[in-house]
């Protein structure tokens, strides 16, 4: 039997070693490296939020995981979320469905505590898509030369920013999380350690002495003899204005003299609108005839755990304008206390969970995909048009979409 419980301090040595043999591609190798990660994780459980899990066969630990506290922006309302990473398991106890019993106790111990919505980063998208995680907005990656951004004004605004800009940088990053659906809370440990790196550049936009946004970015080799080419890699571009935004891009396009590329990775799926050319610079050709802009992938994906309890969470969202009593009925084979029926109406978008009221409408879905609906991810029309989705009036296709359709994909910037 496997029994999860939190590590205790003496542990944490064996907690290294399991995440070092898990993700070589971490470098924890030597006896420097693992006593640092250790005293960094022992540092984030200090403060709130962060906690790490061990998963036991008799005494010895043979799985690890660390769950986080986070706030949503949920377009406009503010949900809590819980969040799940570091999933490891020992070498020698593969295959042994550790995993699974792990991701089990993460989703009942926020179900307890009356959190609705779950989020993680995959090793394996199709495996978590089994457990009932949907797919979060695809991010785009973008190889950019410096010269081919917009001309734009405000690179006087622009400013190198230091570790006593921490907190400003904190609070522009809370501003921004307000305005953009799907934004989360960042652990405390990553302001803590923002400079930490030397490698580590941030340049922000301040007028009137007010950051109102900033790019985290490092520096990258572009070339394997020629040491003066290089390329800037974007970890973060936060900005609360078209002036910032104009400001920050103004200072990208001006390093077109010692910067090769500008890696950028975004959810923003219209970001390609403001490039001059948009091709990536290998030259590939898409059938039947595409230049190829950027690099797609997955990256964050979602859950629901309580339908109920999360439109109840969500009666001051406004779900469109639309008047509809719906039935939604969710197939959820991984936590079946999760699956069955819930009659929510909307009064003019307003939603409220009711019992006995006579529907208008059911749709029929699987709790991945409806975690993908209601985050904005995908829209109804396009999961009944591919048959992911049933509805047993299909006169109420247009409405449910409204229902459910936001503005704007999921945007995420929290790495966990």
């Amino acid at each position: 039997m496997t029994r999860i419980k939190k590590i205790p301090r003496k542990d944490y040595g064996i907690f290294v070693d399991i995440v070092a043999n898990a993700y070589p591609g971490m470098q924890i190798n030597t006896r420097e490296e693992k006593e640092r990660s250790k005293r960094m994780l022992l540092g984030a459980v200090r403060r709130s939020g962060t906690y790490h899990f061990g998963a036991y066969q008799k005494d010895t630990m043979v799985g690890v995981m660390a769950l986080y506290d986070f706030m949503m922006n949920m377009a406009g309302s503010t949900i809590p979320v819980g969040g799940i990473g570091l999933v490891a398991v020992d070498l020698l106890h593969k295959k042994e469905k550790i995993c699974r019993d792990m991701v089990t106790y993460f989703i009942n111990r926020y179900h307890r505590q009356n959190v609705r919505m779950l989020a993680l980063y995959p090793f394996r998208p199709d495996f978590y898509k089994k457990m009932g995680f949907g797919y979060g907005a695809l991010l785009n990656q973008y190889s950019i030369r410096p010269g081919d951004l917009p001309q734009t004004p405000g690179k006087t605004n622009v400013r190198f920013l230091h570790k006593r800009d921490t907190r400003s940088i904190k609070a522009c990053h809370g501003h921004f999380l307000r305005q953009r659906h799907g934004m989360m809370t960042d652990r405390e440990t990553k302001w803590l350690h923002l400079f930490d790196n030397p490698k580590t550049k941030v340049v922000g936009y301040k007028d009137r002495r007010m950051l109102s946004g900033y790019i985290i970015f490092t520096f990258r080799k572009a070339h394997e003899t020629n040491w003066i080419k290089n390329d800037i890699v974007i970890r973060e571009f936060i900005y609360e204005s078209r002036e910032a935004f104009s400001g920050l891009i103004a200072f990208l396009r001006s390093q077109s003299d010692q910067v090769n590329r500008i890696i950028y990775g975004t959810q923003d799926e219209h970001f390609h609108y403001i490039l001059q050319d948009i091709r990536s610079g290998n030259d590939n050709l898409l059938l039947p005839l595409a230049h190829e802009s950027h690099s797609q992938g997955i990256g964050v994906m979602y859950r629901v755990i309580d339908v109920p309890g999360l439109f109840r969470d969500l009666a001051a969202h406004r779900f469109g304008t639309v008047t509809l009593c719906l039935k939604i009925t969710v197939t959820d084979s991984f936590y079946p206390a999760n699956a069955g029926s819930t009659v929510v109406c909307f009064t003019d978008g307003r939603p409220s969970v009711s019992k006995g009221k006579r529907c208008d409408a059911e749709i029929t879905i699987d709790i991945s995909d409806f975690s993908s609906l209601i985050t904005g991810a995908v829209d109804f029309r396009h999961l009944y048009r591919f048959g992911l989705a049933e509805i047993s009036n299909e006169q109420y296709i247009q409405h449910v979409d409204q229902l459910f359709r936001i503005d704007e994909k999921p945007l995420c910037m929290t790495q966990f």
